[in-house]
């Protein structure tokens, strides 16, 4: 963000340290500063010079970062790659363990689907929202939380849960697939549920009005038809939306 704004723009390049980083925030362009009100609300599209992941910063970082971003290399599959969430079924362990081999694979692949969707849509005017699967509820966890209880990855797994049973009920998605979803992403120590207050609740749907597929004042979706095919801008109930947090 500092890089955008300084001079009307300078060049920067992106080293991203930890999986989450290498997986989604260093690709794509968007740059910004999180706001007690919502997270992101300022910020720009501006995009690096070059990206540069060393894999071996990652030997450095706390299990809880590693698992963390786990929830964004499962969201790829979840929304585009069936394959790539079969081979993370399998090859979870051996990613927990630092495997080379494996890591490398899940680096590239999540770059690779993540950068196919911002060639198209640099933007976001339509099919970059796919990328938000599992965030709308995050996102709106991590506000009214005020960015201290959960890492991102934690609480982006509590809502790709919850919009996994979302789509369940509004959009097709399969029972057996849902449990799969909620299998992978709890074999990855990671949260699946929240326990929200009748007042949390309230702040949560609140929270989730600023998120940035709102249109015309209506929460927009996006919801699973399948592991590896999802459509967005789906009107959801504030009903089904609690229901899905249980």
């Amino acid at each position: 963000f500092l890089a955008a704004s300084y001079l009307r723009g300078v060049g920067f390049v992106q080293v991203p340290t930890t999986l989450l980083a290498q997986v989604d925030s260093s690709v794509g362009g968007k740059v910004g500063v999180n706001l007690k009100a919502g997270k992101n609300l300022v910020g720009a599209f501006y995009q690096p010079r070059l990206v540069l992941c060393d894999l071996d910063t990652l030997k450095t970082l706390p299990k809880r970062e590693l698992r963390a971003g786990l929830a964004e290399v499962i969201k790829y599959g979840i929304i585009d790659d069936a394959t790539l969430f079969r081979r993370l079924e399998r090859q979870l362990p051996a990613l927990l363990k630092l495997n080379a081999k494996e890591l490398a694979h899940v680096v590239a692949r999540s770059c690779q689907i993540k950068a196919k969707v911002v060639e198209e849509d640099e933007r976001e005017g339509g099919l970059r929202a796919i990328l938000n699967y599992g965030h709308t509820i995050g996102h709106a966890l991590e506000a009214i939380s005020s960015y201290g209880k959960y890492l991102h990855g934690e609480a982006i797994s509590i809502g790709q849960v919850a919009a996994s049973k979302i789509s369940r009920d509004q959009h097709g998605l399969g029972q057996a697939e849902v449990e799969r979803i909620e299998a992978l992403f709890t074999a990855a120590g990671l949260p699946t549920t929240v326990a929200l207050s009748k007042k949390d609740t309230l702040k949560l749907l609140s929270a989730m009005k600023v998120d940035k597929k709102v249109i015309g004042g209506q929460v927009k979706f996006v919801l699973a038809k399948s592991i590896g095919q999802v459509a967005f801008g789906i009107d959801v109930p504030k009903g089904t939306i609690k229901a899905s947090l249980q």
